[in-house]
């Protein structure tokens, strides 16, 4: 008697753009969703590569070569969906691939849109959004013409992440400084009308097109004239104008035909209620606010549930519960060295995480200039801001971090 092999149903892969560090929440979700993991990263060794089924070595830029690979024949099973928790081109990869699965996330005709500052508000503008007055500098762009925009102005490169090259000027000759760094690095910039008022950050999950606020959060900044997020704490001050700021994030979903997407926006309240877009992306955004802040604020798994919304596995909107207040606090010091801390800190009420990015003996900016000048994090949460706030002192305390000029 001869017994025939019954073949095993094909698995279910989900594909992630990025195996780095940062891809590891994402990828563990879709784990525990019971996905096979194919990770795309140029590093066989990524963090995220251990939890992953299959990989693809090759650089998250290139889109054509990484959807070759995944129409080979080794890949037996349904693709049930792709993201990425990276920026810029992984998420231009990822609405490549998207699209060519039939599960789309943003066109991939329309993610220049986002990427490049001066597309994202040209659009913008025609949708009658409001954002800050700007201007796209060129070579031969009148200093005169800038300069009617009015200080003080935000300089930022067209194209960018982390902060990293942005800076506020309050006069001229300072605007002469920032234009003279610009050209040496041969980067292409716009310069903005700062916009005066609280920043709120806005995370939410476009599915078939509609968006669902999941959280707002205050953001606190490092002084001028950097703008680097030095803390987020949830629940907003603003809580009442999510009525508002959902429409908003339905307007740009409209605008930049989002099918399925995280969405970050970046947003300026001003003294009197009005609503200014700094930047919005289709991106899950950083500062731990996917990973932590919401779920510990709201229990709601926001990484999950844009995971189940890529796949079309029965997403869950967000439910507006705010059910403790959660901060994430960056450490920032020096200058000078970072001598130690204490890499088994003690126990501390309300410590949800913590992490430090620098090693001992690493050089320390007095000054945040950019996300990557700062020392660690701490997240931590309480029955009110007060609370969480406390336990934020506490833990950075008890790190015990040492840096000597």
């Amino acid at each position: 008697m001869y017994f025939k092999k019954r073949k095993n149903a094909a698995a279910a892969h989900f594909v992630s753009i990025g195996a780095g560090e940062n891809q590891v929440p994402l990828i563990a979700e879709a784990v525990g969703l019971g996905y096979q993991i194919i990770a795309v990263d140029r590093n066989p060794l990524a963090p995220g590569a251990s939890l992953s089924n299959l990989k693809i070595i090759e650089s998250v830029e290139n889109h054509v070569e990484i959807f070759r690979h995944l129409q080979e024949p080794l890949i037996y099973g349904e693709i049930a969906g792709v993201l990425t928790k990276s920026y810029g081109n992984a998420v231009k990869t990822a609405c490549y691939i998207a699209e060519r699965i039939n599960k789309p996330l943003v066109p991939f005709r329309r993610i220049d849109d986002f990427i490049n500052k001066k597309k994202m508000k040209a659009v913008l503008g025609r949708a009658g959004i409001a954002t800050p007055k700007f201007l796209a500098v060129e070579q031969g762009t009148s200093r005169k013409r800038i300069a009617r925009l009015g200080f003080p102005l935000v300089v930022k490169p067209v194209t960018g992440h982390a902060k990293k090259d942005v800076r506020l000027v309050a006069n001229q000759h300072e605007l002469e400084q920032a234009l003279a760094g610009r050209k040496s690095k041969g980067n292409r910039f716009i310069v903005e009308r700062f916009s005066e008022g609280s920043e709120i950050i806005a995370a939410g999950i476009v599915f078939r097109g509609r968006f669902h606020l999941a959280s707002l959060s205050d953001k606190t900044l490092s002084p001028a004239p950097y703008f680097v997020d030095v803390m987020h704490m949830s629940p907003s001050r603003f809580e009442h104008l999510r009525d508002r700021i959902t429409a908003l994030g339905q307007r740009i979903a409209e605008e930049f035909e989002i099918a399925v997407s995280p969405l970050i926006m970046e947003i300026i309240v001003g003294a009197d209620g009005g609503l200014c877009l700094i930047e919005a992306v289709p991106e899950f955004g950083g500062e731990f606010i996917p990973e932590l802040l919401i779920p510990e604020s709201t229990g709601y798994r926001f990484i999950r549930e844009t995971i189940k919304a890529a796949t079309n596995t029965g997403f869950t909107p967000p439910s507006w519960r705010v059910k403790k207040a959660v901060v994430v606090r960056y450490i920032t010091g020096g200058p000078g060295r970072l001598v130690s801390f204490e890499h088994s800190p003690r126990r501390v009420h309300g410590l949800v995480a913590w992490k430090m990015f620098k090693r001992e003996g690493a050089e320390i900016r007095g000054l945040a200039a950019t996300n990557h000048d700062r020392v660690g994090v701490v997240v931590t949460r309480g029955r009110s801001h007060q609370a969480a706030l406390d336990a934020a002192g506490r833990a950075v305390a008890a790190l015990k971090i040492t840096i000597e000029g």
